[in-house]
């Protein structure tokens, strides 16, 4: 059970904080909420996640450790990109899963398919598939945001600190390796 104060990564929104637990009738039904603010929304967004509704509150998890922060990024050199779903509506739907419950590994191998991908076709004269661009950014943010969190850092100074840290690529983001 969370408490009011903690970050948490909820799905594909990134990183939000718990202002506050309570009670909301939605629907005529009386039901225990977390409510959840992005550092990055507007002071009037929230996001409501019914505390008894099971699939949503897994899709809540808490921060990595700061070590465990650097233990991923360190693996990124020798994390394979996943297997290529040529059916555009089939990878839209992986990608969507893997962004909102896969694995920090899961993550970011799915972002080394997408930037690999898109650098064969542009090498072909062609561009990336705007949904695949749309799941890397959203997959980014998710990763960015709790590196950030983590290691406070703004999310634009976390691809500097991946590269010097994965010192065999300088001046590359996530999305490059």
């Amino acid at each position: 059970m969370y408490k009011i104060g903690d970050n948490v990564v909820y799905g594909s929104n990134g990183v939000m904080t718990v202002t506050d637990i309570r009670e909301e009738t939605i629907g005529d039904v009386p039901r225990s909420y977390y409510v959840l603010k992005s550092p990055t929304a507007n002071k009037d967004s929230l996001t409501f996640v019914p505390i008894d509704n099971e699939k949503l509150t897994e899709a809540m998890r808490p921060l990595a450790s700061k070590e465990r922060i650097i233990e991923i990024i360190d693996l990124i050199p020798d994390i394979s990109e996943v297997e290529w779903i040529n059916d555009n509506r089939t990878r839209a739907e992986r990608f969507k899963e893997t962004v909102e419950c896969g694995s920090h590994e899961d993550i970011i191998a799915m972002i080394k398919a997408i930037w690999s991908t898109g650098t064969r076709r542009a090498e072909e004269g062609k561009k990336n598939y705007l949904s695949d661009e749309a799941a890397m950014k959203k997959a980014e943010h998710v990763l960015y945001s709790e590196f950030s969190a983590v290691l406070g850092i703004s999310e634009d100074e976390v691809c500097d600190f991946i590269s010097k840290r994965v010192a065999w690529l300088p001046n590359k983001s996530v999305a490059e390796i």
